[in-house]
């Protein structure tokens, strides 16, 4: 039996450009208490900048630094974003010796004309304009009808999703969405994954943004990446560039600095990225994306996923609402499961 729902870990803008920090002294002065004490260093290494661990999220932190936003799903899906304390005596969110695991309900069978099935929407409460964000992701919703979610703030400040899909069918894609007026012209040879769109605005071709889809990762997504337990997802965001790479649990290359959680990293020792995209006189990525947050979401059916024609290619039963409503055991495997979220900021040049 399936399970239907959508899921994605992205990054995503939450508040108009206005609410960001006035200058880099401010950043560093307001770090919430993740944060490591740091002194204004130079270090020069070619184009690369090097970046120091300011954020390190496991297990309780998600309950206290992460906002559970009880709210209609902007996409119009069948659930039901609970708050945090619902979400902890439903036991939708809850942490073993070593992750934070949030799920959707699969033990109620839902009345139609009733609420949708309960389920969890996290949004960081802090906010960055740069970054390296590596998320040491353990297990992911498995099912049909995954997708990306809209957001406080969309489309005006843009969104990077970083784990993207629909309906279980491998592998991952990222994309970028801003508003009209941003084409990609980053070449091909500039990463290992393959362009499949290079417009970003949301009003083409039904808010497809500019995707890359992970064809040599075919174990980046769904079932063949929990098999292995899971991977590393790590962002880069600058004023001049966007980069996403992977790594597998299992896989010889992971750089150390990623594996270990070293608390300096320099992404030059990374390699060729999976997902790039570089700004332009075609896309000024500092003007298209404004502050963003961390979103980690799970919802069901909706305005993708819960198309019929989307839905039925997928060889889920039934339509997607009544799936939802009535078979909850569908969704035993629908959470996230998450060893930790670290974060980087820039080192003062």
């Amino acid at each position: 039996m399936h399970a239907l729902f959508r899921g994605l870990v992205l990054l995503s803008v939450a508040t108009p450009l206005a609410l960001a920090l006035d200058s880099a002294d401010d950043f560093f002065h307001g770090l919430p208490r993740h944060s490591q004490n740091h002194r204004r260093t130079k270090i020069v290494l070619g184009s690369y900048p090097i970046w120091k661990k300011t954020d390190d999220y496991r297990k309780d932190d998600f309950f206290n630094d992460f906002t559970f936003e009880a709210i209609p799903d902007p996409t119009h899906g069948r659930v039901n974003y609970v708050d945090k304390q619902t979400a902890i005596a439903h036991g939708l969110a809850t942490c073993t010796p070593d992750s934070f695991i949030m799920r959707a309900d699969s033990t109620t069978v839902l009345d139609p004309a009733g609420p949708g099935r309960e389920s969890i929407r996290l949004q960081s409460k802090k906010q960055w304009t740069s970054g390296v964000f590596v998320l040491d992701l353990k297990h992911m919703p498995v099912g049909c009808g995954y997708w990306m979610t809209q957001h406080i703030g969309w489309p005006q400040n843009g969104e990077i999703d970083v784990l993207e899909g629909v309906n279980d069918q491998i592998p991952n894609r990222s994309a970028i969405h801003t508003v009209n007026g941003c084409s990609m012209s980053t070449p091909q040879s500039s990463m290992t994954g393959n362009i499949v769109s290079t417009n970003c605005s949301y009003l083409n071709n039904y808010n497809e943004g500019c995707a890359v889809l992970w064809e040599n990762r075919q174990d980046s997504y769904a079932k063949p990446l929990n098999d292995m337990g899971g991977g590393w997802f790590v962002t880069e965001r600058t004023d001049n560039h966007v980069s996403i790479w992977f790594w597998g649990r299992n896989d010889e290359n992971v750089p150390p600095a990623v594996r270990s959680g070293a608390h300096i990293i320099c992404t030059k020792e990374f390699g060729k990225p999976i997902a790039y995209w570089e700004s332009s006189n075609t896309c000024n990525l500092a003007k298209v994306l404004g502050p963003h947050n961390i979103l980690i979401n799970l919802t069901l059916c909706g305005d993708w996923a819960g198309q019929p024609d989307v839905y039925r290619a997928s060889g889920c039963p039934g339509t997607c609402i009544d799936n939802v409503n009535n078979n909850p055991g569908c969704f035993k495997d629908a959470y996230w499961e998450i060893n930790s979220l670290r974060v980087y900021s820039q080192l003062h040049k």
